[in-house]
């Protein structure tokens, strides 16, 4: 096989190696957001059919 190519192949395999690295690490605090937010949501849900329910008793 050529040098050339073989060289050309593992740089561009870092290289697309160091972009997935860098979505991931921007990626999960994106996650993590929004993750929380429907938690939050589901907590507010939560406590407004509480208080139907107990208005309703």
């Amino acid at each position: 096989m050529n040098p050339d190519f073989v060289r050309g192949m593992c740089i561009g395999a870092l290289a697309g190696a160091a972009v997935e690295v860098v979505m991931l690490a921007n990626a999960r605090p994106a996650q993590t957001q929004a993750h929380k937010a429907m938690r939050a949501m589901g907590n507010a849900m939560d406590d407004v059919v509480d208080n139907i329910s107990h208005t309703f008793r």
